[in-house]
């Protein structure tokens, strides 16, 4: 069988992609578009060692781990060695699966359109099919993830409670594992929280100009506490006004953390229909919990 270049990366593209998507279900792991794409490269032009004849077995295991451990580091950015251990063995189980799987389709039924040799895979196929495969697939990964994300939901609602200038709230947070915003040069973890649920933490005056968006005219109580957090909505980029709290505890169950240092950014808008007033960011999964009790009575 002739191998093309071009078609073998472009295959082995795509299969990196599904099994990074595949982890991120697995594991419940926050990814950006841009980490995603590079893995998904560095997955497929890692394929070219197809084109290498005699390679002995522990190279390429070796090989094969280097890789893999590059791809989930770019991909996942995770932000302690537990947490890449995780997606790392995840990212390399699923791929030594679906080599297995590879291997045994070709031992088996030896296609002729099908060539797996040194832990890479290549298919034979026309642009047109190829295409329509990822057009179907990516489709199908798309429904299963909506699908797991709404039935998630309700699993991950936290209790969490705020101080700011000594005044504490608790609120209800969702664990939101694509919020990945980060403040300053610090690249301190945001949280975004429903201003109205946090009024306790401000008096008339400024909330007045949280309110309004007037920032020029913040209190002097505010002047040097108040930031301004870039991000993107779906009507392009914007600013919100945030806060840095001396406290964030959050609590789930019998579980508590407050190891994690958190930018809070106020919202005008109603993040949810009752069911949580904050979003958290996807740092707690890395968190340390230790044992606690639930708070008591919560917004």
């Amino acid at each position: 069988m002739t191998v093309y270049a071009d078609v073998l990366v472009g295959i082995n593209i795509i299969i990196t992609y599904l099994i990074i998507v595949s982890v991120r279900l697995i594991c419940k792991r926050a990814t950006n578009k841009w980490g995603v794409g590079i893995a998904s490269l560095i997955g497929g032009f890692s394929s070219l060692i197809i084109f290498y004849e005699d390679i002995p077995l522990l190279v390429s295991v070796v090989y094969k781990l280097l890789v893999a451990g590059l791809i989930t580091g770019v991909g996942f950015l995770p932000r302690s060695v537990r947490g890449f251990f995780k997606v790392f063995v995840s990212f390399f189980a699923i791929s030594f699966l679906f080599g297995g799987i590879m291997y045994a389709v070709e031992i088996t039924f030896n296609p002729q359109n099908i060539l797996y040799m040194n832990g890479t895979v290549y298919f034979d196929m026309s642009i047109t099919y190829l295409v329509g495969a990822v057009l179907l697939i990516y489709g199908a990964f798309m429904v299963v993830n909506f699908l797991l994300t709404k039935h998630a939901v309700k699993n991950k609602i936290y209790e969490v409670k705020i101080t700011f200038r000594n005044t504490e709230v608790i609120l209800r947070g969702f664990g939101d594992t694509g919020n990945n915003l980060k403040y300053g040069v610090s690249a301190r973890p945001v949280i975004i929280g429903e201003l109205s649920a946090l009024a306790p933490l401000f008096s008339f005056e400024e909330l007045k100009v949280l309110k309004s968006g007037m920032y020029e005219n913040i209190p002097d109580t505010l002047v040097g506490k108040l930031h301004l957090v870039p991000c993107q909505t779906i009507s392009g980029d914007s600013f919100l006004p945030a806060v840095i709290p001396e406290k964030v505890e959050i609590k789930s169950g019998n579980k508590k953390t407050d190891s994690l240092k958190f930018c809070l950014a106020l919202s005008n808008k109603k993040l949810s229909d009752g069911e949580y007033n904050v979003i958290l960011h996807n740092s707690i999964i890395d968190a340390q919990w230790e044992e606690s009790k639930p708070y008591g009575k919560h917004n």
